[in-house]
Order: structure tokens, then sequence, then C-alpha cells
């Protein structure tokens, strides 16, 4: 199941969540990968993919685990067999939009080693641009052991991310490690972050609300940064959910079906993002 959370579901009108909140995961419990871009870039059709986890029963036969995952290997998963081959397989997480936040931001990789493996590192890149490999930076490395042969091992590892905090578009992308010798097995993917990108900015010389709190219309002055004709309008609850998606119009946005209440707009014309609360009535 995929989910795209914004804020916490529990927030103080006049402040930010102070501790580490998630605001995207992945835990491939649907089974589905169709937004991930899975690439085998050294063309041995040798993959990524949604699957349960590698298990043995009692004969040492091969069988289905109990957690759904997303998975790569160098063998034959129904026999054990190893394809000794170079392994350089992409998984890329769909892009997420990190405009929003601000201050420390992780990316949280639950995983094992599959079942008689040993230890190999997994490469973690990012790219803010498009799902091009070449658009890619290595910005960790994550070493994964495998303590017991055939108990599930999932452990949590985190990297900072803490550098693309306020982008708008950022592809993450687990790489395989050219000597992987069973394969890797990823339960769970997530990205927190410590606090919203948000402030209220009232009297400065950016855009402000007409009236606040708001009736039925939302009315802004503009900032002269923004251009008006590109302007894309977004309005979340104070749950992260996105209640409305809209062009901007100067004679105002109807916001009459929005009940009562606290809500967060966030203006982007495509290279300049500015996030405003307000009360809607």
């Amino acid at each position: 199941m995929k989910k795209k959370l914004l804020v916490f579901a529990f927030m103080l009108v006049s402040g930010i969540a102070s501790a580490q909140f998630t605001i995207w995961e992945d835990d491939f419990e649907d089974s589905d990968v169709s937004d991930w871009t899975l690439l085998d870039t050294d063309g041995d059709a040798v993959n990524w993919l949604a699957r349960t986890n590698l298990q043995v029963d009692e004969n040492y036969a091969v069988i289905e685990g109990t957690n759904k995952i997303l998975g790569t290997y160098n063998i034959n998963t129904e026999t054990l067999e190893s394809l000794g081959r170079t392994q350089n397989n992409w998984a890329i997480a769909p892009a997420v939009d990190l405009s929003f936040y601000s201050g420390g931001m992780q990316l949280i990789i639950n995983a094992q080693k599959a079942i008689f493996d040993v230890t190999n590192n997994l490469y973690v890149y990012a790219s803010v641009t498009d799902t091009a490999p070449g658009s890619f930076t290595q910005i960790a490395t994550v070493e994964i052991k495998r303590e017991d042969m055939l108990a599930t091992e999932f452990k949590d590892f985190t990297v900072d991310i803490s550098q693309f905090a306020g982008k708008s578009q950022v592809y993450f992308a687990l790489v395989s490690a050219p000597d992987l010798a069973i394969g890797y097995e990823i339960d769970k993917i997530s990205i927190t972050a410590a606090s919203l990108g948000l402030e209220d900015i009232q009297g400065k010389k950016a855009t402000v609300l007409k009236q606040n709190p708001v009736k039925n219309y939302l009315q802004l002055q503009l900032s002269d940064a923004l251009n008006a004709e590109d302007i894309a309008v977004k309005i979340y609850n104070t749950a992260g959910t996105l209640v409305k998606d809209a062009k901007y119009n100067d004679s105002g946005i109807l916001l009459d079906n929005l009940s009562a209440g606290v809500y967060y707009l966030v203006l982007e014309d495509g290279e300049k993002v500015e996030k405003i609360k307000f009360i809607k009535e």
C-alpha cells in the first residue's frame, strides 16, 4: 500500500510538528510497483520485482515467505542455484515532492539479505531531474548483513536526505552491488521529515490573503515573484490530504465545498513555491 502524507493528523493551528513524521512510504502490501521504474541495466533479464520473501521448509525446499517485498536476486529463485552474474539493477521510487518540508529528512529502508546470503552493500542514489540513470548521484552506501541463514532479519537502514528538503521533485533509487550474492528484499521504504516548510507570510513582500478567515472565495494579492498565468493552486487540510487542486484565478478560488477549519495553501508556478496557512469559516 502506498501513502503520500504531508502532515501529522494531529497538529496545532499555530505550530509545526517538531518530531520526525512520515511523508511518504511504500510497504508493498498491494504487490503493485507500477509507479516505480525498475531497470535491468546489465541486460541479463534479472530485475527487481514485487513478490514475497524467500524461505525454505523443513526439507529445504524453496517456499513463499510471509512478507510482501520488493526484491532482486542473483539466483534461480526456484532452485536457489547461483546465476553467477554481475548485477546492476535499479529500483527507482516515484518522484516525491519535498517542497512542503524543511529541516532534517530521512530515507528509511527496511530490508534484509535473502536466506543463505552474505553481507552486501546496497547503493542509494538520488536525482532531481528524471529517472535516467545518468541523472543520478550516489548519496549513500548501506551495508546489509545476514546474521542467521534462515531467520527473518528485516532492519531499518537510515539515509540522511536533508539536502533535498524544499525540492519539488526528487527520485530515490536503490541499486544492487555488482557482486550481489543471493538477493536483497525490501519490506518497506519511507521518507520522514522534521518540520513543514510553512510560514505565515502576512506583512512580508510575498503573496498575502485578502481575507483570513476565508468565506466562500479565497482571494489573493499575488507576490510579484509569481507568474499568475502559470500558478497551480493546491490546498491541504491538517491531515495532509489534498482537498483542492486548481489553476489560479484572479476573481478567487471557490471553497464552498470545504468545511470550516485550518488549511494550507501552496502556490507554485514551476520555479517558485509559496505556502500560506489560512482559516476557512
